[in-house]
């Protein structure tokens, strides 16, 4: 329950199969492959959220390794309460691939690439007599869109504080990386030097996102030790007219506040580390006309 290892590559095959389904969406039958969509999606959707909580505890611990005991004490009720939620996370998980589950969703997969597809389907799989025969005209429209999608997310993206917007790219750079990885053979080298260049944009923000993630875990645990403290200290003061400041040295958690700002300011130092080298890459990557390039060879 508690090794990471099993749920990142489970995650990444997910997704992977997911960006298939979708390339090649014109190549199967219209009702099999919304149903198997549908199953890689919840199956997505669960082992992301075990692997969310793993890549938090695998930061947390990384830090705490480096603190002295005073430090670390908020850093291990933290690490406990996401050891919880790992537990909670990998239940949750079982439901979606539990033994006889998997079984038909193989077993739906083998009917998906067998089916046939209408003549009129099959129509869609006849490229004009261009570099892009080999593959159906919507999955290389496919690609334009994903390009498209991922140039759009700037200049946003490169604001500091655009959580939200480098969320997006990461996912549109993802999302880019493996229909490239899917096509790249049929469309020539521009493809095959963007796909380099979508996996490094996915690297970099993939490590801006996991501070993103652990930095409100570590905010709420200091939160929960605070309302522990404030408790505490009203009780103590039960009576009173007003709060005398001594009962401050009797907070039950005062030592247990440091290491947790201490993991703060190596995830907001880490974060602001990591976006920077996101911003010259991008930068880098513009000024070498990758995503020009792409988009000339796709028309």
């Amino acid at each position: 329950m508690t090794n990471a290892n099993p749920a990142e590559p489970m995650w990444l095959a997910c997704r992977r199969l997911r960006a298939a389904i979708e390339m090649f969406k014109p190549c199967f039958s219209k009702e099999q492959s919304r149903g198997a969509r549908q199953e890689v999606r919840a199956m997505t959707k669960a082992v992301a959220n075990r692997r969310d909580v793993d890549s938090v505890i695998a930061t947390v611990e990384g830090v705490v390794a480096e603190m002295g005991g005073p430090e670390s004490e908020g850093v291990a009720r933290l690490i406990d309460r996401l050891r919880r939620q790992q537990g909670d996370a990998n239940r949750a998980l079982a439901q979606v691939v539990h033994g006889r589950r998997m079984q038909a969703f193989r077993l739906r997969i083998e009917d998906l690439t067998d089916a046939p597809v209408s003549d009129s389907e099959n129509a869609n799989l006849r490229g004009p007599d261009n570099p892009l025969q080999d593959i159906p005209d919507e999955a290389a429209q496919r690609v334009v869109t994903r390009l498209a999608r991922l140039r759009k997310r700037v200049p946003a993206a490169l604001e500091p504080n655009a959580v939200v917007e480098q969320h997006q790219m990461r996912v549109a750079a993802e999302r880019l990386r493996y229909s490239l990885e899917l096509t790249a053979e049929a469309l020539g080298s521009q493809a095959h030097g963007a796909r380099r260049s979508a996996r490094a944009l996915q690297a970099v923000l993939g490590e801006i996102r996991d501070c993103d993630i652990a930095l409100p875990e570590v905010r709420e645990q200091i939160r929960l030790l605070e309302e522990e403290d404030v408790k505490t200290i009203l009780g103590r003061a039960s009576g009173s007219r007003d709060l005398d400041p001594i009962l401050v040295q009797g907070a039950p958690n005062r030592v247990a506040y440091r290491g947790l700002e201490l993991l703060v300011v190596h995830l907001l130092s880490r974060r602001q580390l990591m976006f920077g080298r996101f911003r010259r890459l991008w930068l880098e990557q513009s000024r070498q006309g990758v995503w020009v390039s792409l988009e000339a060879s796709l028309k």
